[in-house]
């Protein structure tokens, strides 16, 4: 009784004291604070745009932080983004809201930067969160948002570490609501590492989103596999002075310390956080330094050699399930002042990106694989979607045609000026459909070039090049990873494979194959017989010269290879056929007088005969690693590790021979005597030729201490000191 009172007592002390601390916590993690404007002034009193380098500046050092980010001009253009660039306006504050609240408001934010509102960009953000509304005209703040000295109420300071989320505000679709199913953005380019490569970011596995995807039924995977383990972008793409995540630079780090301990502390890392993000192999957390591919890739053969010639995503993104960008036609412009943009993954061709998303069926591509550069300077073959671009440009050295310029080329205000009208509209309609829009005659050229030189450029001209975006995300394991070798080593390979661009060439200009970009073109840019433009990649290319078993071979070496294999069977089993003729007619004479005796012993005929079988088996195995797709019945994984087993054993086997040969003095058999060598050689090669056949005696008595003829002499010198040691 007295042990329940007391366990009783302190279980109640215990929740009334926690009650007691939430209780009197005046706000989350993050402290209160006052919203400021540029001048310094709280903006419940001044009613102007909120800054937040004055806001957030009273405890951060924003000065040090615009110096050191990839966000610096508030979010205004997309990353990397396509001809034609967006135009110039404004600078504007980083909009420190965008990831640093839990709800941004991002589309009133790119309606206030739409509207050139850029000063209002950050306020925009922090509609729907209570502190500000918007009437149409004007921005508002809440004051009940604010306590009497002007700081926000601790209900309105949500500011958090940013989440997968905020990213996707910018960089691509992420969806982390595993409750409700993802409605797939269709080529939306607001989304733009999706729309440039069909990466989602989302927990949720496909069978149970909305997306209308061909086989949706059967893939039950998630989108993205550390999205599914709950991992942030920011665990990959972390704070490069982050004390927790900050690496080293190990070429000023002395030899003899294999961890430096010394970080900036916490408090100097929280006013003074640099927001330039782990990117590129050199600084960000690759895949090697979370996952040992040893204690998981046990049923690879040379796992080395596959892990330094394949990056992890080769295999672990076989297929993209979300439409990507084909090409980006910049030479034309719609009457709404867009580019025309063409999706693949679409019904499985190209397409224009759909006026009604939900219906559109999605198939989905296969990215290529091209050799990436790492840091080191160490090549890996790697998925990439790639993009056609075309646009215009002008001058010496040149520059690209701005939007302005261009809707000015085709457009007398808001639609086509009337000669481009009567050039491009083929079906006399009056109209100009987007099957219309394209620049596919010498005569249209030349008419948008003169509207160019008209504005004041000078040689407009048409340039195209082709652009790699790697594909990083969309990781998956497990069944869904690639694991049969054959989709490799094949005459299918997955290293050899094409995507179509274009069905036309925008002036005729064919695009170049830019040499920046960090990638090795293992691949060929062609226009097919229909006029199509394709890049196919292969493993034989003038920039990279691959060798991959099942798939690589040489016509002239396999018919070669075939023609010896062949001649030397049916060389082997005539003679025997006609030694065993020859025998039974020899039979029926007055038998000789035979006396047995050994010639050979236990061991060396126990090493022939296993040599014998060790040599066929390497040769079977070899074909069907040499050409996997005529034995298909056969385990390609199982039959390298039968291959290496075989070599294994025959240089085993050969070693203990060569051991035996030299401690018995038997290795003396092997040698030819000089004197009179050839002249025993063609007198032996007689005999095998007729003499063997008319029973004509041996012309060399066989011994136990002369086994060997003069052509079994010079035939196993060779294979044993020369073809074996080649062979290995």
């Amino acid at each position: 009784m007295k042990n329940w009172l007391i366990f009783l007592t302190v279980g109640l002390l215990f929740i009334f004291g926690a009650a007691g601390l939430l209780l009197a916590q005046e706000s989350p993690m993050h402290p209160i604070y006052p919203l400021l404007d540029a001048a310094g002034e709280p903006v419940l009193t001044s009613g102007q745009p909120v800054s937040t380098l004055k806001t957030c500046g009273s405890c951060h050092d924003t000065a040090y932080i615009t110096q050191h980010t990839l966000h610096g001009n508030g979010g205004q253009t997309a990353p990397g983004s396509l001809p034609p660039a967006a135009e110039p306006t404004a600078d504007t504050e980083m909009n420190c809201f965008l990831c640093h609240s839990p709800q941004p408001n991002n589309a009133a934010r790119l309606e206030a930067l739409s509207n050139q509102q850029t000063e209002w960009a950050s306020t925009a953000t922090l509609l729907n969160t209570g502190i500000v509304t918007f009437n149409d005209t004007s921005y508002q703040y809440n004051a009940a948002a604010f306590d009497s000295q002007g700081n926000l109420l601790p209900d309105y300071v949500a500011i958090q570490d940013p989440r997968s989320d905020n990213c996707g505000a910018c960089h691509g679709q992420v969806h982390l609501d595993n409750q409700t199913p993802i409605d797939l953005s269709v080529c939306d380019s607001s989304d733009w590492r999706t729309y440039t490569t069909g990466q989602v970011a989302s927990p949720q596995r496909i069978v149970n989103g909305g997306a209308n995807i061909a086989g949706r039924a059967e893939l039950t995977r998630t989108w993205d596999v550390h999205t599914e383990r709950t991992l942030n972008c920011v665990d990959c793409h972390f704070s490069v002075n982050n004390p927790v995540y900050s690496l080293t630079n190990v070429s000023s780090q002395p030899e003899h310390l294999t961890f430096d301990p010394r970080r900036i502390d916490l408090g100097e890392y929280l006013q003074r956080p640099s927001h330039e993000f782990a990117s590129g192999s050199d600084s960000m957390r690759t895949c090697e330094s979370c996952h040992d591919a040893a204690a998981s890739h046990q049923w690879l053969p040379y796992l080395d050699r596959h892990t330094s010639a394949l990056a992890c995503e080769s295999c672990h993104v076989p297929q993209l399930y979300a439409p990507a960008l084909a090409y980006r036609d910049a030479t034309v412009v719609r009457q709404d002042g867009t580019t025309l943009d063409a999706c693949r993954g679409i019904d499985g061709g190209l397409s224009f990106p759909p006026d009604t998303p939900v219906s559109t069926l999605i198939t989905g591509y296969q990215p290529v694989l091209l050799q990436q550069t790492d840091a080191d300077g160490s090549q890996k073959l790697s998925p990439y979607n790639l993009v056609s671009v075309w646009y215009w440009v002008h001058g010496d050295p040149e520059q690209q045609v701005t939007e302005t310029d261009l809707r000015a080329a085709y457009l007398d205000g808001d639609t086509y000026a009337p000669e481009v009208v009567a050039l491009f509209d083929a079906n006399a309609d009056q109209t100009i459909s987007e099957a219309e829009l394209i620049l596919d005659t010498e005569a249209k050229t030349t008419l948008i070039a003169q509207r160019l030189s008209a504005l004041g450029l000078e040689n407009p001209r048409i340039t195209a090049q082709l652009e790699p975006y790697p594909i990083h995300h969309n990781i998956i394991g497990g069944e869904w990873a690639t694991r049969d070798c054959q989709t490799c080593h094949s005459d299918q390979s997955r290293l050899v494979s094409a995507l179509t661009f274009a069905d036309y060439l925008p002036g005729g200009v064919l695009p170049t194959l830019p040499q920046d970009k960090g990638v090795t073109w293992n691949g060929l840019l062609e226009v097919d017989d229909a006029g199509s433009l394709r890049f196919t990649t292969g493993t034989q290319t003038p920039a990279a010269s691959l060798c991959i078993f099942g798939y690589d071979s040489s016509q002239v070496m396999d018919t070669l290879g075939i023609l010896v294999l062949l001649a030397t069977s049916i060389g082997v089993i005539a003679h025997a056929s006609l030694r065993i003729i020859a025998g039974r007619r020899r039979a029926t004479a007055a038998p000789a007088p035979i006396e047995r005796a050994y010639m050979y012993s236990v061991y060396e005929r126990q090493w022939h005969w296993l040599q014998t079988a060790l040599i066929f088996g390497l040769t079977f195995s070899g074909l069907v690693i040499h050409r996997p797709n005529l034995f298909s019945a056969f385990n390609f994984a199982w039959m390298v590790d039968v291959h290496n087993i075989f070599a294994v054993l025959l240089i085993a086997n050969a070693a203990l021979a060569l051991f035996y040969h030299l401690a018995s003095g038997e290795i003396k058999q092997f040698i030819p005597r000089p004197y009179g060598f050839f002249d025993n050689m063609i007198e032996q090669a007689l005999f095998y030729l007729r003499g063997i056949f008319r029973g004509d005696p041996h012309p060399f008595e066989k011994t136990p201490r002369e086994k060997l003829n003069p052509l079994q002499q010079v035939t196993y010198l060779m294979l044993l000191n020369l073809l074996l040691p080649a062979q290995i």
